[in-house]
């Protein structure tokens, strides 16, 4: 199975990762896209934080990402991330969705991304991303597929097979499912309803 990274490629490596509040910086550009003040749903900024971490890229290099997620699951977002850093599954990149202007763009870009103050597609219903509960990773390589309204980002098109496993594939049986179930995140690759390879859903989050 091809989803990780050789062992080679990882074998000295040391991930970091830190959480803290929304820095003024980061306020900004959240201001511009994801956060919504005016809006009473919204969380509040001091209901989220701000996620530096490292990982794995496609070409097996190590680079700084960053998320911003609710402020409750901070910890365990830092707990998946070294567990997948660890494992040597990489991410394509890493940027706040604002740097993109919006969920389609950052993923045709193939960003991973988790806090966006915004509607399920198709929905009226706030999305698990609205409130900082939900991660996307990879989505170019493991794109989101609905029965009768076909699939995004259009990018992912090669990866619609998804007995052929390469990096950054999320697949099930696999290493970066099982350390989803061991840690508590559900996976949206398991629902009946649609295949959301790339969405992953903090499963305490009530």
């Amino acid at each position: 199975m091809a989803a990780l990274l050789p062992t080679t490629a990882r074998a000295a490596a040391t991930f970091t990762g830190v959480a803290s509040p929304i820095p003024p910086a980061v306020e900004a550009r959240m201001r511009a896209g994801t956060w919504r003040e005016d809006h009473p749903l919204c969380p509040r900024l001091d209901q989220l934080a701000y996620v530096e971490l490292d990982h794995w890229t496609l070409d097996g290099d190590v680079a700084r990402g960053e998320l911003v997620v609710a402020a409750a699951i901070a910890r365990p977002t830092l707990t998946l991330f070294r567990r997948l850093f660890a494992l040597g599954f990489p991410i394509a990149r890493m940027r706040l969705l604002d740097d993109y202007g919006d969920d389609p763009r950052s993923m045709a870009a193939d960003n991973s991304s988790a806090f966006c103050y915004r509607v399920i597609d198709g929905t009226t219903n706030l999305s698990w991303h609205a409130l900082g509960m939900a991660i996307d990773l990879n989505p170019v390589e493991n794109p989101w597929v609905r029965p009768g309204h076909g699939f995004v980002p259009a990018e992912g098109a090669p990866y619609l097979d998804r007995t052929d496993v390469r990096p950054g594939m999320i697949v099930r049986p696999g290493p970066v499912v099982r350390v989803f179930d061991e840690l508590g995140w559900e996976w949206g690759g398991d629902w009946r309803h649609s295949l959301d390879h790339h969405h992953i859903v903090w499963a305490a989050r009530g």
